[in-house]
C-alpha cells in the first residue's frame, strides 16, 4: 500500500513538473496579427508622436480611465473606513 501511494505521489509530482516546465522549454509561438496591426496603424490612426503613446493613450484610454476611477474609489473608501475610529 505504501509503495502504491509513493508511486502515485511521484506520478503526480512528475505531471505537475511537466505541466510547469514544458511551456518554458517549448513556448508556443506568439500571434503576430495584433502586433502587425498596431505597428502599421498606430501612429496614423491616433496621431500620437510615438507608438507607445499611440497604444497607451489612443487605444487604451478608456481602460486606463476606468482603472483610475476604480483606484480613486478604493483609496477614498479606505480613507473613509480608516477614519471611522477617530470619532
Amino acid at each position: 500500500m505504501r509503495v502504491l501511494r509513493r508511486l502515485l505521489e511521484a506520478a503526480t509530482l512528475l505531471a505537475i513538473a511537466a505541466a510547469v516546465l514544458l511551456p518554458l522549454v517549448a513556448p508556443p509561438g506568439a500571434p503576430t496579427a495584433l502586433r502587425d496591426y498596431c505597428v502599421e496603424r498606430g501612429i496614423p490612426e491616433t496621431g500620437a508622436p510615438n507608438l507607445v503613446s499611440a497604444i497607451y493613450l489612443g487605444w487604451r484610454a478608456y481602460d486606463t480611465l476606468g482603472e483610475t476611477i476604480v483606484l480613486l474609489l478604493a483609496v477614498t473608501g479606505a480613507i473613509y473606513l480608516l477614519g471611522e475610529g477617530r470619532k
